[in-house]
């Protein structure tokens, strides 16, 4: 039948059935495929995501853990204000919340930024409180970060480390059968 033309009766919606349709094709290789791209190309993406996986452990890391520590020690810091809190929400999965704080009582003293993010969750419209640790006097954070979405950060780390990981695994694996065939 040719593409366009309408076919009447009982047989319009049943497919045609062809024997050659039904036997075994001998034409596709049963053993791997070459790899597309030269050891170069796959050194570079190992290279690269490895890099994205570093920064990411080094960078929001040690953050995380030091609120995963200090859970349940935060109370609201009444010498501190949070000035410029925003969220930003990227296609509906990951929102980045960046905030500042000042100190009220020393006001040449350096603001803190204070940077995280999470995954399938808002944040706008929350109420930026700034905390501080009863344990660490000088661990100050958003109380938002540290008691409300903190579950949710530490799932947003391990499901990032781990994608990164493996996306880091792939291409050393695929430079690996490059190098060797």
């Amino acid at each position: 039948m040719t593409f366009g033309k309408r076919q009447s009766g009982v047989g319009a919606s049943a497919q045609t059935f062809s024997a050659e349709m039904a036997t075994t094709r001998t034409d596709v290789a049963t053993e791997d495929r070459p790899v597309k791209g030269g050891p170069i190309r796959w050194a570079i993406a190992t290279l690269v995501c490895g890099a994205f996986l570093y920064g990411f452990l080094t960078s929001y890391g040690p953050d995380l853990r030091r609120d995963r520590h200090l859970a349940g020690t935060w109370q609201p810091a009444y010498d501190l204000r949070a000035t410029e809190g925003k969220c930003k929400r990227t296609n509906f999965v990951i929102t980045n919340c960046t905030a500042t704080i000042v100190s009220v009582a020393q006001p040449d003293r350096a603001p803190i930024k204070v940077d995280f993010f999470m995954l399938f969750a808002g944040g706008g419209g929350e109420a930026i409180v700034p905390v501080r640790s009863t344990a660490d006097r000088a661990a100050v954070s958003i109380s938002y970060a540290v008691e409300t979405k903190l579950w949710n950060r530490t799932l947003t780390f391990v499901f990032g480390t781990v994608i990164l990981a493996l996306m880091t695994a792939a291409a050393a694996l695929t430079f690996w059968k490059t190098v060797n065939s």
